[in-house]
């Protein structure tokens, strides 16, 4: 049988529910007449509902190559015939099999449903396995014994704000491209007066580092991301998901909420691996510092024992 990790996950998944919860698969979003006048069949793998609550976590699972941005898509165009509740959430879970291009797609596709008034998550799936692997079990030729079976209540608690501000809800990043978009958001507001006063001089011993544009950024400014609550009134250039410095420094930073060793293990749950700055190459020590010599005014750090977080 081919294609069978996602029937497979399907099965286990309905099988051994989370704790509180139900599992149905194939759900369709809109009623039989809604889908003749599109002409198309808006539908997700699994549904999770909260047996108390009546939340709902619509889920897909994106184990192949194929153009993963049609279902959300889809599932966003249903929401425009019938907005789905602010407390549901839609979340892609997306394989190593899934091309870096087409993720990050998928990933940024996420932010325009965010912008759209749907909680939308993108989450790595299988994370262990190579897309090699997964293309292997997935077509038949090993297996579904050597297939793990991901946790369905990680998935639930990333789907829970880590805080509340002011319009926003602020969760943990869930992608690759989420914790890069951060990188790149943080040195955009440290040009920015306002944000450099807003975000003073801080010591800071975790950073997140972009091979592709050489910038580095603070691992816990990187590790979280916004959602816009249902109440809030747009902000004036569109909102953007991405943390900033201005929703960061809002966040007392006595409140624990933003942790140094929880960012850098969450950014590791996402493809981040961490390295000390002697084990770096000579071109990205250089980077690092030409990075701290610009924003010196804005960040204090030890080289000595600053890790730098890099995307495997």
């Amino acid at each position: 049988m081919k294609f069978q990790v996602a029937a497979e996950l399907q099965r286990r998944w309905i099988t051994d529910p989370p704790a509180g919860w139900t599992v149905v698969k194939e759900l369709d979003l809109l009623s039989k007449d809604e889908r003749g006048l599109l002409g198309y069949r808006p539908l997700v793998d699994v549904v999770l509902t909260n047996l108390r609550s009546k939340q709902r976590l619509w889920i897909e699972i994106e184990i192949s190559r194929a153009d993963p941005v049609a279902n959300h898509t889809k599932f966003a165009s249903a929401h425009l015939m019938h907005p789905v509740s602010h407390q549901d959430a839609f979340i892609s879970l997306v394989s190593n099999h899934v091309t870096r291009g087409r993720a990050n797609l998928a990933a940024h596709t996420i932010y325009l449903m965010r912008v759209g008034g749907i909680r939308a998550f993108q989450m790595p799936l299988l994370r262990d396995l190579t897309g090699a692997q997964i293309s292997r079990i997935n077509q038949g030729k090993t297996p579904l014994s050597g297939l793990p079976t991901p946790d369905l209540r990680e998935v639930i608690e990333l789907t829970e704000p880590v805080t509340c501000d002011l319009d926003t809800e602020i969760y943990y990043t869930t992608n690759p491209l989420e914790v890069i978009l951060n990188v790149r958001q943080w040195n955009i507001d440290a040009q920015i007066a306002k944000s450099k006063t807003q975000w003073g001089n801080r010591r800071v011993k975790y950073l997140v580092y972009d091979r592709r544009t050489g910038l580095f950024a603070p691992s816990k400014f990187c590790a979280y991301s916004r959602i816009q609550k249902p109440t809030a009134i747009t902000e004036q250039n569109g909102f953007n998901p991405a943390m900033t410095i201005e929703a960061y420094s809002r966040v007392p930073q006595d409140r624990g909420i933003f942790d140094g060793q929880k960012a850098w293990k969450r950014l590791s749950r996402i493809g981040f691996r961490k390295f000390g700055v002697a084990d770096l190459s000579q071109n990205v020590r250089e980077q690092l510092a030409a990075w701290m010599s610009a924003n010196s005014s804005l960040v204090t750090t030890n080289l000595k024992q600053c890790e730098i977080l890099v995307e495997s």
